[in-house]
């Protein structure tokens, strides 16, 4: 077509010659790589009158295809996030009305922003500091973030993957450890009693959680152990890049969708299953007028993608130089999407189950009283009858209170909504609601088995790719001469270490302490100076950088959301920091004898 810039491909010779021992011991450095015509071509002028079509030159690797990739996306963005944080979200605010915000965030906030991240690195084949620098010599700093930032995040996120992993291999026994209360001399534990078996299994027997997080107490010598495996686990994941990585992607990124489909259907057939189902998809529409519902549904989009992580950047730069990675990013973002959804429906099919055991146990309770009161049968006291007695007034500690003939009746009056509303989130629903749930299933143990291998690989594949995002970073720093196993060697060494603070009686406070300060302030920030770095880029710029690639032009859907990706991410870090300027963020502890006491986090 007239106007259109002519295209060439480099000859083969201008490419860098093979050498596999250097590239696999990564001797092969981004610095010598520089030296290469090929590379050269990079930072072509904007006067040239041709567009170069670079071939791939990462020192690093490839993908073995693209199908590794695009998995190694989906295992990356799909994580325990989806499963224990969306679910307690749409519960929280108004069940379906929050797809509204949640799905208008992935057009305007998500989908650009992952683009971006991928096309870049794609563009330049190299790591996050080297594809901010060339946007522009000031925000190489970005690249830092990434990896640092990266670093922080993997350290309490390997954590939670050791708390599964001690799940999973608890699970192994004919009756699961936190089916019963422990018994000491003839009598049942006053801890487990004033609670219930599973709150006491987690707090006490996993965690062993001291009053506060300043009473560090001593190691958890079971959880160091886990926490070492899920160490080495990950080395054995990284040390070869994406060539072991690349592998394991086809495990961590399918098996979760098996067992939730597996769930899927088992929670189907659960009595109550309706009214789960029925409670998180009906929608709350005075909800949407709540700027918190607004904000949510924008954070929880911004990590679900992993914006700002590194890793974005990092796997795009091992992909083929004219892989079509709009295609992928779409693909990837629905996937993600959809594995919401879907995990919401499974969640709230067992959900709805345990809280329909909770309510015909509480009526029997109620009717136990009422028949007691009376010197009858229970038979003789239907569930009407509690129905009628509760509708009296209640007393001054909320507590049902019928007359009859001058006397009183404490009844607990419990309503399956109120039950279906008892919301939890992250280690409560997994470690504590879910466990007392499955207990009810026919075998617990097998159902056990299968929930914590998914949130394992759930785990393992986020986990990968937050740290694939760090290695990559220091793999292509010129003052590091050392292989990649090293490298990988290093960080997963050392990560164990600071890590052990996590498996102290204190550990679980400290997840919190980082989860709250360590990522996503500094997430939003990196995120921001991001969409910075490409204005100064120049957007136009970056289109053609696209179609130098081989691919369509952005259309103005993606100029747009670029364009207005600042003042999101700006919007999205001020309102994070007034709301916890109005609600400082608070951990829960456990006490033996209160159970329960809120501090202020920091």
């Amino acid at each position: 077509m007239m106007g259109r810039k002519k295209e060439k491909e480099l000859p083969l010779q201008s490419l860098p010659p093979k050498h596999k021992s250097r590239a696999e011991d990564n001797d092969y450095k981004e610095s010598e790589a520089n030296d290469d015509p090929a590379v050269q071509q990079l930072n072509i002028s904007d006067e040239s009158t041709e567009e170069v079509v670079i071939p791939h030159t990462n020192p690093l690797g490839q993908w073995g295809n693209q199908i590794q990739f695009v998995l190694s996306l989906v295992a990356a963005s799909v994580g325990l996030g989806n499963i224990w944080r969306f679910p307690y979200l749409c519960q929280q605010h108004g069940g379906g009305v929050f797809l509204i915000p949640y799905t208008l965030m992935l057009f305007l906030e998500g989908i650009p922003m992952f683009y971006l991240e991928v096309a870049a690195g794609q563009r330049r084949q190299k790591g996050p500091i080297g594809v901010w620098k060339e946007k522009s010599p000031y925000m190489a700093g970005i690249g830092i973030g990434n990896c640092v930032v990266s670093f922080i995040i993997g350290l309490y996120y390997n954590v939670i993957i050791t708390w599964c992993l001690f799940y999973f291999g608890n699970s192994f026994q004919a009756e699961l450890p936190w089916a019963k209360c422990p018994v000491d001399n003839g009598t049942v534990v006053k801890e487990c009693e004033l609670s219930d078996s599973t709150t006491y299994f987690w707090h006490r027997e996993a965690l062993n959680a001291s009053p506060s997080i300043e009473e560090p107490g001593v190691m958890n010598w079971k959880m160091t152990l886990c926490l070492f495996s899920t160490w080495v686990v990950c080395y054995l994941c990284l040390c070869r890049g994406i060539k072991s990585a690349g592998k394991v992607v086809y495990v961590v990124s399918i098996v979760p969708y098996v067992i939730l489909t597996i769930f899927l259907v088992r929670g189907l057939m659960l009595p109550g299953a309706s009214s789960g189902l029925a409670h998180i998809l009906t929608p709350k529409w005075e909800k949407l007028g709540d700027p918190q519902v607004w904000l949510d549904a924008a954070t929880q989009i911004f990590f679900s993608f992993g914006v700002a992580f590194g890793y974005l950047v990092a796997f795009a730069s091992y992909s083929r130089h004219n892989n079509d990675c709009r295609r992928d990013v779409l693909l990837v973002s629905f996937t993600n999407y959809a594995t919401s959804i879907f995990a919401s429906v499974v969640i709230f099919c067992v959900l709805g189950f345990k809280a329909h055991t909770n309510f015909n146990d509480c009526l029997m309770r109620d009717r136990l009283v009422i028949a007691d009161y009376w010197g009858s049968n229970i038979s003789s006291v239907n569930d009407s009858v509690v129905f009628e007695m509760c509708n009296n007034p209640t007393d001054t500690n909320n507590t049902i209170v019928s007359v009859i003939n001058g006397s009183s009746l404490n009844l607990e009056c419990c309503q399956l909504t109120k039950l279906l509303d008892t919301s939890a989130q992250g280690t409560g629903l997994a470690f504590i609601v879910f466990t007392q749930a499955m207990l009810e299933f026919p075998a617990p143990p097998f159902w056990s088995v299968i929930f914590f291998l998914m949130l394992l690989t759930l785990g393992v594949g986020s986990q990968i790719a937050i740290i694939e995002g760090v290695i990559t970073t220091l793999c292509h720093i010129k003052a590091i001469r050392l292989r990649r196993e090293i490298i990988t060697g290093i960080v997963c060494g050392l990560s164990f270490l600071i890590c052990l603070i996590f498996v102290t009686q204190a550990g679980e406070y400290w997840v919190k302490v980082f989860d709250a300060y360590g990522g996503s302030l500094s997430l939003m920030i990196i995120a921001f100076f991001e969409a910075i770095a490409l204005w100064i880029y120049g957007i136009d710029k970056f289109s053609k950088d696209i179609e130098a690639m081989g691919q369509k032009k952005p259309n103005l859907y993606w100029i747009i959301t670029w364009r207005l990706a600042p003042f999101l991410m700006f919007a999205m870090f001020a309102a994070s920091i007034v709301g916890q300027i109005i609600n400082p963020d608070k951990y829960s502890a456990w006490r033996a004898d209160k159970l329960r006491v809120l501090f202020l986090v920091g």
